[in-house]
């Protein structure tokens, strides 16, 4: 049986599938311009998944990012049904085709519909939100956000930095975040979501305003780097919960 708070999610993330859906056809019939069509295909979807998600920011934020999630796989069906009609025998197979979009905009429409989500819930709770949620969870999440997205600057460190930022963060909002996994999961997901999508700005703004190699190359970063500080992000704030309930509540 689902529970109340997972039909509000779900319900949510239908409402933000539909927002994108309008957020489409604006920017096909040329009603917005690019720019303004770029961040709204963003974060519009989750803003409105988060503004009917009742709960926490941290719900809108999961929302947000259910949306995001399946808003990709749709997408990715859509231009995989194109290709087939307008098939040409140099073409990749279809699953081929599938999963290499679904790949990109699920690292691209994920982490920035969960902070719309999170943004969405936020407005809906009104600014003081806070008797929902401890301090010390939001102090964790904002600090672990906080290195993911800092990590950024030192991108030249390739290596062991690249992994070591999410697991920091994750691990740091985990543990604040409760002495159950679950807890650490949340909070590990939530902060690696919104440090990708901080840390991903300045690739993304090279990739599509960029020319040549470095284009490329940006474009291929930001999504290979979205997936590893997502998972390992998350991985870390559930071990952060575990570490915390072994040695006793802060």
């Amino acid at each position: 049986m689902v529970s109340h708070a997972a039909a509000d999610r779900w319900k949510g993330a239908v409402v933000g599938i539909l927002a994108v859906g309008a957020i489409f056809l604006l920017g096909r019939f040329a009603i917005l311009p690019a720019p303004v069509m770029t961040v709204a295909f963003l974060f519009g979807g989750g803003l409105a998944a988060g503004l009917f998600t009742p709960g926490t920011v941290r719900d809108g934020a999961i929302t947000g990012a259910a949306c995001g999630a399946l808003v990709a796989l749709l997408a990715s069906f859509g231009i995989t049904l194109a290709s087939l009609v307008n098939s040409e025998p140099y073409y990749p197979p279809f699953w081929m085709t599938f999963g290499f979009y679904a790949l990109i905009l699920t690292s691209l429409l994920l982490p920035y519909n969960a902070i719309g989500g999170a943004a969405g819930t936020a407005v809906r709770n009104g600014v003081g939100e806070g008797e929902h949620a401890g301090r010390g969870r939001w102090f964790g999440i904002g600090v672990g956000t906080a290195i993911i997205a800092a990590s950024a600057l030192f991108l030249f460190f390739v290596g062991p930095f690249v992994v070591a930022a999410p697991l920091a963060g994750g691990f740091i909002a985990g543990f604040f975040a409760g002495d159950k996994p679950g807890d650490g999961f949340e909070a590990g997901l939530v902060a690696a979501l919104f440090g990708t999508g901080l840390f991903s700005l300045p690739l993304l703004w090279t990739a599509s305003y960029g020319t040549g190699f470095a284009a490329g190359l940006a474009g291929m970063a930001a999504i290979a780097l979205g997936y590893i500080f997502i998972s390992f992000g998350t991985a870390a704030g559930v071990a952060g919960a575990v570490v915390r309930a072994s040695h006793g509540k802060v």
